[in-house]
């Protein structure tokens, strides 16, 4: 394969063939998960409602960040440092969705495809780390304006949902009892939370903070975390319209929020990509 970037220069990306045959392995096994999760009632059948509901909202979005997947995966195989950025994103989102599914879907017949798709995403994550100059690959960034936008964008998502988690945990904490979403749901805690409070949020503010200080870190990570964004909030929305389709009350300030966010982060991101250099 040859080594040439977008430009035919040198590459400034380079994964490993292996883990890309593996990225269309992931691929083939999400579309699995996916399908049987929305057509086979069974695979759900002994989550509380809310929480199978937004299993199946998140199995439609799995099918979106597929086909973004399969197609930045071909891209990179090209060297493409553009697609990269993509397919570290797309990754990032089907660690966070399969360690969901993984601790907090009850043991039935896909546990251990879910384990799969979670082992190699992540590890692709770790390969994809390394397979990259970061001071070549943050040079071909946008600054600028575009930069401190984005960086403004991914604080305004971590700082908001920050304070939406913890508006919902602290009172619980305090009153001795479990958030009301957490009750509906049958879980012992909510990953979500977990999972946000730990990793994600604090990303995005260090992402954001370091793209204010037009540094290299934020640079690299800026798309990722926006493709996180996306095809999270992706998961939610869908998942808002099977409850209105089952006749379920669903946040309508929250989807048109989560509606905005998404639209902000895909444009953000296509901004960011059209503006990086090539070569």
């Amino acid at each position: 394969m040859a080594n040439h970037s977008d430009s035919g220069g040198p590459a400034v990306v380079s994964v490993p063939r292996v883990w890309l045959w593996f990225s269309s392995l992931v691929a083939v096994l999400v579309t699995l998960t996916s399908l049987l999760g929305i057509l086979v009632p069974a695979t759900y059948s002994r989550e509380a409602g809310a929480w199978a509901i937004q299993a199946v909202g998140q199995d439609w979005a799995n099918l979106a960040v597929v086909v973004l997947l399969l197609a930045s995966t071909w891209h990179v195989y090209r060297r493409s440092a553009r697609a990269f950025l993509v397919w570290l994103g797309a990754h990032l989102y089907l660690v966070y969705a399969f360690a969901i599914y993984a601790f907090a879907v009850h043991f039935q017949f896909l546990f251990l495809v879910y384990v799969a798709v979670l082992g190699l995403s992540f590890y692709s994550l770790v390969v994809g780390a390394r397979s990259f100059d970061p001071d070549r690959l943050a040079g071909k960034m946008p600054g600028g304006g575009r930069a401190r936008a984005a960086g403004v964008l991914l604080l305004v998502i971590g700082a908001l949902f920050g304070l939406l988690w913890l508006g919902e945990i602290v009172p619980a904490l305090l009153g001795g009892t479990v958030p009301a979403a957490l009750a509906e749901t049958g879980l012992w805690v909510n990953p979500v939370h977990v999972l946000d409070l730990a990793i994600l949020l604090p990303a995005m503010v260090l992402a954001g903070v370091s793209l204010l200080r037009d540094r290299s870190a934020g640079k690299v990570l800026a798309v990722p975390l926006l493709v996180f964004a996306l095809t999270m909030g992706l998961g939610i929305v869908v998942m808002f319209g099977l409850s209105a389709a089952r006749g379920l009350d669903w946040p309508k300030p929250a989807a048109a929020l989560i509606a905005v966010i998404m639209g902000l982060s895909a444009w953000f991101a296509v901004r960011w990509l059209r503006g990086m250099r090539s070569g």
